[in-house]
């Protein structure tokens, strides 16, 4: 079994419509009409906080707004052996931060001899991977995972239940940091360093770059078990910069880090494509296999 990438969601509030009673029966309960992405420039221009909890509230609230986007997650060694040399890294997902959050990535892990290429999607909750150089399960392309599929089989598939808990896992802090969750629980319990420098910029206007740190265990505390991984490596703080648009969103954000082993090394969270129409669903139940399929042998 392959280690996959590293992955690192939202959860918005969900809001039931009751319609009114008809013919003295009950009120059946109606579901919104799920919100639409809005373009940045229909966004209105903001003031840039004096505080890194000001901001990390703004930015959350303005991607919740705009509702879609496409990121790139990197991590590169702090000193990489050539100007070309390949992340460690490399996550790219289209991620709509629906009730639950949607989203498509694929990742490429170097780490290893061998490069590794994955691809999963989720939707309502449901993770479903696949990996490129060989099935999950025979004959199907995706497998579908959970934490209770993989509860279930435990006993049966014995050392692996943690690798696949280790997927589910890593999928969802990925999530976590690109969708803001603990991405900017990063900036919120930090503290600024520099004056906020801006710049200019001919795709989004002006720019605000913000600098800080966090106390790492501030952010193992608050639950980011990351960072709590962080801890042990004995980094102390995370130093971290925060480029946002004049409306308030993101653009890229960049965290100082320690790789397993005990490597200096940057994440880079890179925002396109804000507000674009995205449609993200899961596979089709016939290329869907389960652990009890791999079990069945396929």
């Amino acid at each position: 079994m392959k280690r996959l990438p590293v992955h690192g969601a939202v959860w918005l509030s969900a809001a039931l419509l009751l319609t009114a009673c008809q013919d003295g029966a009950p009120a059946e309960p109606e579901q919104e009409a799920a919100p639409s992405p809005v373009a940045p420039a229909d966004l209105e221009p903001v003031e840039p906080p004096g505080r890194p909890d000001a901001l990390a509230d703004l930015v959350v609230e303005r991607m919740r707004e705009a509702l879609s986007v496409t990121v790139r997650v990197t991590v590169e060694p702090a000193e990489p052996e050539s100007a070309d040399s390949a992340p460690l890294e490399d996550t790219e997902m289209t991620l709509l931060l629906s009730d639950p959050p949607a989203a498509r990535m694929t990742a490429v892990d170097t780490s290893e001899e061998r490069p590794a290429t994955s691809n999963t999607i989720v939707v309502d909750g449901v993770m479903y991977v696949q990996l490129e150089e060989e099935p999950l399960v025979e004959g199907k392309d995706w497998m579908r995972l959970t934490h209770d599929e993989i509860d279930a089989a435990e006993e049966r598939i014995g050392p692996f239940a943690e690798i696949f808990r280790l997927i589910h896992t890593e999928t969802a802090e990925t999530l976590d940091a690109a969708s803001g969750t603990s991405s900017m629980d990063v900036v919120r319990l930090g503290e600024f360093g520099p004056d906020p420098a801006t710049e200019a910029s001919e795709e989004h206007g002006g720019l605000t770059r913000y600098k800080g740190t966090t106390p790492t265990a501030d952010l193992a505390d608050a639950g980011h078990e990351e960072y709590a991984d962080l801890l042990e490596l004995r980094l102390d703080e995370v130093s971290w910069e925060l480029l946002v648009t004049g409306r308030g969103l993101p653009v890229e954000f960049t965290v100082g880090m320690v790789t397993p082993d005990g490597e200096d090394a940057t994440s880079t969270v890179h925002y396109t494509d804000w507000g674009a129409d995205v449609e993200i669903a899961a596979p089709p139940e016939d290329t869907v296999g389960t652990i009890e399929d791999s079990l069945a042998g396929g």
